[in-house]
């Protein structure tokens, strides 16, 4: 038994302005218009971090919220609606664990060195750039626009392979990225992240995992993040030893096979709860042929 419709849908899926195509231009639109106004603390071409960051995350927010609010008519939209907050430190759990069993596996198997700690480490831009404008901005952009529109059409398996897809190729432009790095990323981040948002139908629990995970693993625990920092910048000094294909090299934990593994269980779980739970949409052409029952408002 499948949904016919995830509860994240269009309230008014009939009208022309609720077409996918239609909501991802508008989503691009919105967005590379407000982050264009940076430009405004630019002096000699150039602005502070700060707020190039700042302006992806109000970017992110703001074009998902002309998408949901407006050509989608859903007030409050199920995946933020502030009464389902408790998902956030849910998912800072989960992610945090998750980190400390890939780091303690990989230090107990001599494929991580701990080097000592570093208290000057800096904390506050590495905390707001990965604990919350990649967190937030990137959920946004691929699970609350790229699953949920995909979703629409290629189904729940459809729109996990895609989404997952795209979020590990986006990370081979990073400064040390690799090809098994990014394919190591889509392989457990972007599976598991798409699942989990479809079991949940929550960015807060998504958002939740992104930041810890992010956060431990880079100003925590000193491991580069996505190939986009280096190793040993962090609280705890350390670095990868042994094969890169175990420890994840200079592109962190992330292209480890050990994080690839725990990720991928986590994901076998996430499989086999959306199954058990019915909460699997079908693709546009199957939906067409048979009538199941309608998803649940929860």
């Amino acid at each position: 038994m499948s949904w016919r419709s995830a509860p994240d849908q269009p309230l008014r899926p009939g009208q022309w302005w609720s077409h996918p195509v239609i909501r991802a231009v508008v989503f691009v639109v919105v967005m590379v218009a407000v982050a264009m106004t940076t430009v405004v603390f630019e002096q000699d071409g150039r602005a502070p971090d700060w707020v190039y960051l700042t302006g992806q995350l109000v970017a992110s927010v703001l074009a998902y919220a002309v998408v949901v609010l407006l050509l989608e008519n859903r007030r409050p939209p199920v995946e933020v609606d502030p009464s389902r907050w408790r998902g956030l430190p849910v998912g800072l759990g989960i992610g945090t664990a998750a980190c400390l069993v890939v780091f303690a596996v990989l230090w107990a198997g001599g494929w991580r060195t701990i080097e000592g700690t570093n208290s000057h480490a800096p904390l506050l831009q590495p905390l707001f750039m990965m604990g919350v404008v990649a967190a937030i901005s990137e959920e946004i952009i691929f699970r609350g626009i790229l699953f949920r529109l995909v979703e629409a059409g290629l189904g729940t398996w459809g729109a996990t392979l895609v989404s997952a897809a795209v979020f590990g190729l986006v990370h081979i432009n990073n400064p040390q990225a690799t090809w098994w790095g990014a394919v190591a990323i889509a392989l457990e981040a972007g599976m598991m992240f798409g699942l989990l948002y479809a079991l949940t139908r929550s960015l807060w629990v998504v958002i939740g995992v992104h930041a810890a995970w992010n956060v431990m693993q880079g100003p925590i625990l000193g491991s580069a993040v996505s190939g986009a920092t280096h190793n040993g910048d962090g609280l705890v000094v350390s670095h990868p030893a042994g094969p890169e294909l175990i420890s994840g090299g200079i592109f962190g934990l992330e292209a480890s096979l050990v994080a690839v593994l725990v990720w991928t269980a986590i994901s076998l779980w996430l499989v086999r709860s959306l199954v058990v739970q019915g909460r699997v949409v079908a693709p546009l052409w199957r939906r067409r042929l048979t009538a199941g029952p309608a998803a649940p408002r929860w």
